[in-house]
């Protein structure tokens, strides 16, 4: 960890060579300390003053040496003794990229500074850590920054003149000693690097003659004139800058300073140090101004959680130029960043309303993090209550899908799935072929079964992309584990049959593929059991391999279908287990044969189908083409009672004639008999009147 040392200077009396004065007290260490002594001994640990009427308060400096770099704080105090005036400066000593003008600025109300003597000279001062000294000087920095609005414009406007004019040169400043770092302070904020010595400062001082002065000194008043060659350029920022192009560009700077904050300056600001004038032209050249102020091309994210910021903005007509800009600056956001900006550009808020691509910005940044696995549920869930748009959620999601598809056994890929579907994405984007072929079939049987309720039509494109991937046995006993997926299979239709047959038909073929043969019928039939909804049956005739396979899925809608409708149940035929509580697991029917006990009904009547015509060809009907069932009054009274209406209806060895086959009935030979006994009376009767 990098450290800081300390060194502290002060009034020492006469020792025992005889020696008094100004020297170190105390210091942690210092291998340079010598050599410090002498840098600050007779000129920067002295007091700036005399008597008794100097200001109490106390001042700051930084001062770079070389390799070394110092900030010095001096209190004026009374020592011990009763010394008026003398000066209590406590240094700290790093490396100039470590104790910089930020650093030096920020540490001016620093709780750590000495406020008194030490009891004993030579006491020994600890090292400091970098970390904790950079967090204080980041709140000492804003403390700064903000009584920057209490420094008047056209003050500040003539210092950022001046040093615009001659940016390599090094300046006295007349001004009050308030206001002597928050005009430090923005001044570096507005300027930014400059050439030649790095920027030094000292708060308050006297005088701006002696050795190694800094880039600038503020003075409380105009020093008496003397003999002495000053090279500095002293600025009276109670004396207005005078009217040139620098001028106004410098008041442009100072008003977009005070209105924006350093941050619209740091965006507007030349990339390299400025150099010379030359530099100020081609900057003050290369800034758009509208109506005679200067248009923060480079918006920022401040604009999304500062209102007057933004108000100020859109009245100056700059907010536009920040469309290609401000998704860079808003990608290195925190999340929680995000969801407060997101609760506080909700769509009814009239930020949003009159601004609405500033939302829409925020809204695919955001989605963009959460797609990308970036995103905490806290944003998640402000991200789904926001509302994004579907299309801006399906472009995210698919420039998150990687080339070989989704991989739902990895739980990064699972949750980018699920996070768009929360989001609003539409199901229809999940129809791309391949875009599931990296899933293995328990993971897209699982989501189905996890998600049906809440995105049933995801999860019925799910069943398509597990019915292109093609049959597996493994596919076929993974389904059947999963109790045939029949309940949410039940919450994607919803009461649609034509959804129903097709999640079915999707399983069927992932299980069997497009020929069901007898035994997967009969294994499937004692799986689904004695309440399988109709919608299975259906698909299964759909891919029935052969006509046997089909009639037994016939006669197992035959028999549910009279048990949904209170008859009682057929009796079993050869061959088949009658199964009035349920299937039975792990036995495989026979193939079914005609039964002699007595008629049923067909199949085809039970799903509405006139018995005359004939059967419907439910292999080339169109997909999800589930009959529906008749009213009663629509049927005939033969179909109402269960039989059918022709004989043709009847499977083989059903519907012949009662009676035995060949032979006339008693009925037929009473009627002969009576016709042949009435004939021979009138023959007796035209017999007897002839003669």
């Amino acid at each position: 960890m990098t450290t800081v040392d300390q060194i502290l200077f002060g009034w020492a009396e006469r020792d025992h060579e005889g020696n008094a004065g100004v020297r170190p007290l105390a210091h942690s260490g210092l291998p340079t300390i010598d050599r410090w002594a002498k840098r600050l001994q007779y000129i920067w640990a002295t007091q700036d003053g005399q008597g008794d009427g100097i200001d109490p308060a106390a001042s700051l400096a930084h001062l770079v040496f070389d390799d070394e770099a110092a900030v010095l704080r001096k209190l004026p105090s009374r020592n011990p003794h009763g010394r008026g005036g003398a000066t209590l400066t406590h240094v700290l000593v790093g490396a100039p990229h470590v104790i910089g003008p930020g650093l030096a600025l920020g540490l001016h109300d620093w709780p750590g500074w000495c406020e008194h003597e030490p009891d004993v000279t030579g006491s020994r001062l600890a090292p400091l850590g970098l970390a904790g000294l950079e967090d204080a000087a980041r709140r000492g920095l804003a403390g700064l920054r903000e009584r920057v609005a209490g420094v008047p414009a056209e003050q500040l406007t003539a210092l950022v003149a001046r040093v615009l004019e001659r940016p390599s040169e090094d300046f006295s400043v007349i001004a009050r000693p308030d206001a002597a770092l928050p005009m430090m302070t923005a001044l570096l904020d507005i300027t930014g690097p400059v050439s030649g010595r790095p920027w030094t400062f000292a708060s308050r001082e006297s005088t701006d003659k002696g050795n190694h002065q800094p880039r600038v000194v503020f003075l409380s008043a105009r020093p008496p004139q003397s003999m002495y060659i000053n090279r500095r350029n002293r600025v009276d920022v109670a004396e207005a800058a005078p009217d040139t192009d620098t001028a106004r560009f410098a008041a442009q700077l100072v008003d977009l300073y005070q209105e924006a904050g350093h941050r619209a300056l740091e965006r507007l600001r030349p990339h390299g140090p400025i150099r010379s004038t030359d530099d100020v032209t081609a900057w003050r050249k290369s800034v758009p101004v509208v109506d005679g102020r200067i248009v923060d091309v480079r918006v920022g994210f401040d604009v999304y959680m500062d209102d007057d910021l933004l108000a100020r903005l859109a009245a100056r007509g700059a907010l536009p130029s920040a469309r290609d800009r401000l998704p860079g600056e808003l990608r290195g956001r925190p999340a929680q960043w995000f969801v407060a900006a997101l609760r506080r550009w909700h769509a009814h808020e009239p930020r949003t309303q009159r601004h609405p691509w500033l939302r829409n910005l925020l809204l695919r940044e955001a989605v963009d993090a959460c797609l990308a696995g970036q995103g905490p549920d806290a944003l998640v869930e402000a991200v789904r209550d926001a509302g994004p748009p579907p299309s801006l959620v399906a472009h995210s999601f698919h420039l998150q899908v990687p080339r070989a598809g989704l991989d739902l056994s990895r739980y990064e890929h699972q949750r980018l799935m699920v996070a768009a579907l929360v989001f609003g994405l539409p199901a229809d984007e999940l129809d791309r072929a391949g875009l599931l072929a990296a899933s293995p079939t328990d993971q897209l049987l699982d989501f189905v079964s996890r998600y049906a309720a809440h995105y049933p039509e995801a999860s019925r494109l799910v069943l398509r992309h597990l019915a292109d991937a093609g049959a597996s046995r493994g596919t076929a006993r993974l389904w059947y584990e999963r109790g045939l997926l029949l309940g949410p299979v039940d919450r994607i239709a919803a009461g649609d049959r034509v959804k129903e047959v097709d999640c079915f038909r999707h399983l069927l073929l992932a299980a069997h593929g497009p020929r069901l043969r007898l035994d997967d019928a009969a294994t499937l039939i004692e799986r689904a059991g004695v309440r399988a909804p109709l919608g299975l049956f259906a698909a299964a005739l759909e891919l029935a391999a052969d006509e046997r396979t089909e009639q037994r899925i016939r006669y197992e809608l035959s028999e549910q279908f009279l048990r949904d409708h209170g008859y009682p149940a057929t009796a079993p035929r050869p061959g088949h287990r009658h199964r009035p509580g349920g299937p039975v697991l792990g036995r495989s029917p026979a193939s079914p044969a005609p039964s002699t006990a007595r008629s049923t009904p067909h199949p085809a009547e039970a799903y509405g189908t006139p018995a005359a015509g004939p059967l419907p060809d439910t292999a080339r009907a169109p997909h999800g083409a589930v009959p529906v069932p008749p009213r009663q009054a629509d049927r005939s009274p033969a179909a109402a009672h269960g039989h059918p209406g022709t004989p043709d209806a009847l499977p083989d060895g059903h519907g012949a004639r009662r009676g035995r086959g060949g032979r006339p009935d008693v009925v037929n030979v009473l009627f002969v008999v009576v016709v042949v006994l009435l004939c021979g009376a009138i023959g007796c009767a035209l017999l007897a009147f002839s003669l």
